[in-house]
């Protein structure tokens, strides 16, 4: 009777946690309104996605075939054989999930970590020539970054300056590698201005955030070892390569987070569980402070890991009954405090590095954005289950309170106080990817005491999201791969022009197509540009293109007018090949009080850093370094 009311139970528990998962994987597939979804759906290729379907298959029958045999005390070299197919498998997986939407994934890692679309991180570390002088100005310079490094603190930008420095020692190895990287550095948007260390500085920052974010399973190994007990430490370590954010977030530094808050949590638990002297008790204290700090440092968005680390500390204090010491604790809060607060400190003192006005900078920027509160309030934390596997979040929300209240009371009410607060403004799914070791290491800690079947079932439902996810959404846009890029046709009612720009006429406007040429009013058109490489190497600066429909070829009074990057921003000038042939859209709206009349249509090039025009070397009407293209629009 016993026996098969525990096997009921086991039945809900999976039931509960498969019903959120079947229903966002039904969303995913079959709901074209997107009413579970945030994020743009792709296209399935089931030539690139089937790899990702075969490895998470063949990775998750390696890990609960290690983990099912696993005695209760592993010996070192199974905790290890656990660790190394945690590590290398989810570099493997993080591959198959890249090949979803890239043709070359390794190519694909470099080309997002120097893009000043995705990150722009290494666009302002890498120019950074005075440290102190630049920390100085950090403040007042931020708006003038790209849209990422504008709202974050400048850590990310220090670690490119640092690995620089670092790569700078070797100056003959950056010299060799530069010919091969410079063409993947073409979405940093200026790589001809950059030297051979700055090239090499990138390629190391996309190895080591690939490195960190493939740490974060041995790391929440050790916590769960400390904190729980091996096989449970061991299960979270093969779950994380499972779970989308760790697959989908390639180039994105949030990944690696999580370490942080890991680390914080280690120094706690030691902190509670040991009997320490007290010079030894505030060291710990201020290492937990420090480590935070470091976090914060980083991204803003790391300050609710302080709120998360705190929690725990105070219920296992609770827990422990260590807590009625309250004396000693304030202690060791104000140790932490004090370590906390030092690197920001030095950091003004030092170079006159304004944390205040940096952190309201940053948020007004970020708190600009508009997003309605109350669907937020949801929308925020579902976008994080998501990504950290919505059968784990529901485990970890629903089943670990009686197991692990300190854990799971510190991320519950944590990503409760944000959701409320509503200062995430939209996007989670990365920017809460700390949450997602604690999620996992909590649903491995409940799986631990589950029977092996239940444990073989959750893995299968969290296989079915993550593959449905990844193979369906698209998290990261910055451009397209040169060497994937669509190769156009000329169309045979192309209206030819025959225009080059720059100083040798490496850029050819081939010509054009423009879908009507009378227009009313307030009505929109499309005027499709052809150009071609015909220079030998990178082009660089970057060009925008600019598209003015304008009375008269002075070009004072507009009446549309559309500025972008080529190929509807996905293939900037700086990413042509020689002798690619590129299609470039540029839709317009004609201003709805235009009155009447005929109007030009001027192309040109230009520098956005500097508004300076690229020079046109041949045109049949070019003035002010823009070509009047051989057709008018008429307003009626």
């Amino acid at each position: 009777m016993r026996r098969s009311a525990a096997r009921v139970a086991h039945l809900a528990a999976l039931g509960i946690v498969a019903l959120p998962t079947l229903i966002y994987v039904g969303a995913l597939l079959f709901d074209p309104g997107r009413a579970l979804v945030l994020w743009e759906r792709g296209h399935v290729n089931l030539e690139q996605a089937l790899p990702l379907a075969l490895s998470l298959t063949a990775y998750a029958v390696l890990a609960m075939a290690l983990w099912l045999r696993l005695p209760d005390a592993p010996t070192h070299a199974q905790r290890a054989a656990a660790l190394t197919l945690a590590c290398i498998g989810g570099a493997v997986l993080q591959t198959a999930a890249l090949r979803v939407v890239e043709t070359y994934p390794l190519r694909a890692i470099f080309l997002r970590q120097y893009s000043d679309f995705t990150g722009g991180y290494f666009t302002v570390g890498v120019r950074v020539d005075d440290l102190a002088q630049w920390l100085g100005r950090f403040a007042a310079e931020m708006e003038s970054y790209n849209v990422h490094a504008e709202r974050h603190p400048p850590g990310l930008p220090m670690l490119f300056w640092a690995l620089r420095v670092i790569i700078g020692l070797f100056p003959n190895l950056a010299a060799q590698l530069t010919p091969t990287l410079r063409p993947l550095a073409c979405f940093d948007l200026r790589p001809g201005e950059l030297d051979d260390v700055q090239i090499a500085a990138g390629a190391l920052g996309a190895v080591l955030e690939s490195a960190l974010a493939w740490l974060v399973p041995v790391v929440l190994f050790l916590f769960l070892r400390l904190a729980a007990d091996e096989r449970a430490a061991v299960l979270a370590a093969l779950l994380y390569p499972l779970i989308p954010g760790a697959l989908q977030w390639v180039s994105q530094w949030n990944r690696s987070f999580g370490l942080f808050g890991l680390v914080a949590l280690i120094l706690i638990e030691r902190l509670v569980r040991g009997r320490h002297a007290e010079p030894q008790a505030l060291a710990l204290a201020a290492l937990t402070g420090l480590t935070l700090s470091a976090a914060v440092w980083l991204s803003f968005g790391n300050a609710p890991q302080v709120m998360m680390a705190g929690l725990y500390a105070l219920v296992r204090a609770v827990q422990t009954g260590d807590f009625a010491r309250w004396n000693t604790w304030i202690k060791r809060l104000v140790a932490a405090g004090l370590a906390f607060a030092a690197p920001w400190l030095t950091a003004a003192g030092l170079t006159h590095f304004d944390p205040i006005a940096t952190y309201r900078n940053a948020m007004q920027v970020h708190l600009a954005l508009q997003r309605d509160y109350w669907p937020f309030v949801v929308w925020h934390a579902w976008d994080l289950f998501t990504f950290a596997g919505v059968p784990l979040s529901a485990i970890a929300l629903l089943f670990t309170w009686r197991r692990a209240p300190a854990l799971t009371a510190a991320w519950v009410v944590t990503l409760a106080a944000q959701c409320v607060l509503h200062v995430a403004r939209g996007e989670t799914g990365r920017v809460w990817m700390y949450f997602a070791p604690v999620i996992v290491g909590l649903a491995a800690w409940w799986l631990r005491a589950q029977p092996y079947p239940q444990a073989v079932g959750i893995a299968g439902l969290l296989i079915a999201q993550s593959f449905v996810h990844i193979a369906l959404l698209r998290v990261i846009s910055y451009g397209v791969d040169p060497l994937a890029a669509p190769v156009p046709t000329l169309p045979r009612d192309l209206i030819p022009v025959e225009v080059r720009f720059e100083p040798n006429g490496e850029v050819r406007l081939l010509g054009f197509r423009l879908t009507q040429t009378s227009f009313a009013p307030g009505e929109s058109g499309l005027l499709e540009l052809f150009w071609r490489h015909d220079g030998e190497g990178m082009l660089s600066p970057a060009r925008k293109v600019f598209v003015h429909i304008t009375e008269a070829l002075e070009d004072k009074v507009r009446i549309a007018e559309h500025d972008a990057h080529p190929a509807n921003w996905t293939l900037p000038t700086s990413c042509w090949l020689p002798g690619q042939l590129v299609y470039d859209p540029h839709p317009f709206t004609i201003d709805a009080h235009a009155p009447p009349g005929e109007y030009w249509v001027l192309v040109g090039l230009y520098d956005e850093r500097t508004g300076e025009r690229a020079f046109v070397h041949t045109a049949q009407v070019a003035r002010y370094s823009a070509v009047a293209l051989p057709v008018k629009i008429s307003v009626r």
